[in-house]
């Protein structure tokens, strides 16, 4: 016999949901839990019970971008480097083919009018994220697979930092995003996948 959902649960899983969907195509700023309630069909009393203050609603966004971040890290981590960075080059994709910008990039513009535990989570988020391009690129150059000047440090924030700012850019300019993509491999000696 299958479990009943407990409604309580599922109704703050639909306000996360709906709360990133939100976040990612408008911003943190520009939405409000009466977006959030008129979407639903509930009182705002229902959301401010799952998060009392937007900002809780706001790190619990983060912290589950995290888990989601490291569960798909951990799934890659067996995979030769130069496929990992296509893997990497997968999740902006992903957010192109939705016409969404990815959390860290709309979290990171929005950083200076978020609340501190937003920061905080923010910071740590986007530190994951770059972390695992230096990785990708240390491994690369260790193993011989990619070849580069400078260090895996510097290059990783390159990757990082290139593929966050073509996916904006692919908003106005839908080649941007391939276009990166490709000075990216030929920049770590490797050839398009």
């Amino acid at each position: 016999m299958k479990p009943e959902t407990d409604a309580r649960t599922d109704t703050r899983k639909k306000i996360l949901d709906l709360a990133e969907v939100l976040m990612l195509s408008r911003g943190f700023n520009a939405f409000s839990y009466q977006h959030i309630s008129g979407e639903l069909g509930v009182r705002n009393a229902a959301i401010h019970y799952h998060f009392p203050k937007k900002t809780d609603l706001g790190v619990a966004l983060i912290e589950r971008y995290r888990r989601r971040f490291a569960r798909y890290v951990a799934a890659q981590a067996e995979l030769p480097p130069p496929l990992q960075l296509e893997r990497y080059f997968t999740l902006a994709d992903t957010y192109y083919d939705k016409q969404q910008i990815c959390p860290s990039g709309i979290l990171s513009a929005e950083l200076h009018t978020l609340p501190p535990e937003m920061r905080q989570c923010t910071a740590s988020f986007v530190e994951e994220m770059r972390a695992w391009a230096v990785d990708i690129v240390r491994r690369g150059q260790q193993e011989g697979a990619m070849q580069y000047a400078g260090t895996p440090e510097g290059m990783g924030t390159i990757v990082f930092a290139a593929m966050q700012g073509s996916l904006q850019l692919a908003r106005l300019d839908g080649g941007a995003l391939d276009e990166v993509k490709q000075q990216i491999r030929l920049l770590l000696g490797i050839s398009a996948s």
